[in-house]
């Protein structure tokens, strides 16, 4: 699976280490708890590709490959049901 970020979409990270998502087109406000954050950087680094971004958070995380995989995923399939993410 891999991702995009959707049309008028803006980030916004917070001192808190929480991450806003912003959608201009629907008014959508997403506030994306500091683990999130980590998976939506992991992902912009990686090009939207899910498994790499789960791989290298497992990497860091000490985590199993797979289940960290499988979050990252549910995380991008859950923002792409709200309009933030496109899959490409």
């Amino acid at each position: 699976m891999a991702i995009q970020t959707a049309p008028g979409v803006t980030q916004r990270m917070l001192p808190s280490g929480h991450l806003e998502l912003f959608c201009r087109g629907t008014g959508r406000r997403v506030d994306c708890e500091p683990v999130a954050a980590t998976m939506w950087i992991a992902l912009k680094q990686h090009n939207g590709d899910v498994d790499r971004a789960g791989a290298a958070l497992a990497a860091v995380w000490e985590t199993d490959v797979e289940a960290t995989r499988y979050d990252v995923m549910v995380f991008a399939g859950s923002l792409c049901s709200l309009g933030l993410l496109t899959e490409t």
